[in-house]
């Protein structure tokens, strides 16, 4: 009964890392996508010069007065990411952590294998309690730049 116990435990804390991987990913995929643009034959696009196109008309540089909203907002989306990440990095420490503990308790191991996890644990530990700072720190600036507010124009 005990070995089974063991199987399935180990089971899903394989799955939930992968799945933690596969989040983080999957948020650092969508992050780096551009948003598509859509091109009419209307509007400002329709009197571009006739060496050069719609598209290359889009992409010249535009100059356009800083937006603070925009920034506000960017800052926030930029933290909450940031945050998130942290959060999945935080669970995978956690899931090494608990995998390296039954490395330490495991009926048949040699002392060197057991000294060798613990050192490892404790390392992971480190790392966990330096996540959890940052991701206190982040929190805390989320939280007063949002009781600040977005800047009025």
């Amino acid at each position: 009964m005990k070995p089974l116990i063991a199987i399935l435990w180990l089971a899903a804390s394989v799955q939930a890392q992968s799945l933690a991987d596969l989040a983080r990913h999957e948020r650092e995929r969508q992050a780096h996508l551009k948003p598509a643009q859509v091109i009419t034959g209307t509007g400002s696009g329709a009197n571009v010069p006739a060496g050069q196109s719609a598209a290359q008309k889009a992409d010249e540089p535009k100059k356009t007065a800083v937006d603070p909203v925009r920034d506000y907002n960017d800052q926030v989306d930029k933290l909450r990411t940031k945050i998130r990440s942290l959060q999945d990095e935080e669970t995978a420490t956690q899931l090494q952590i608990s995998e390296f503990n039954n490395q330490v308790y495991a009926a048949v191991v040699d002392q060197a294998a057991k000294d060798e996890a613990l050192a490892t644990v404790g390392a992971a530990q480190m790392k966990l309690a330096d996540i959890r700072k940052e991701l206190a720190d982040t929190r805390k600036t989320l939280e007063a730049l949002e009781a600040q507010g977005p800047p009025k124009k």
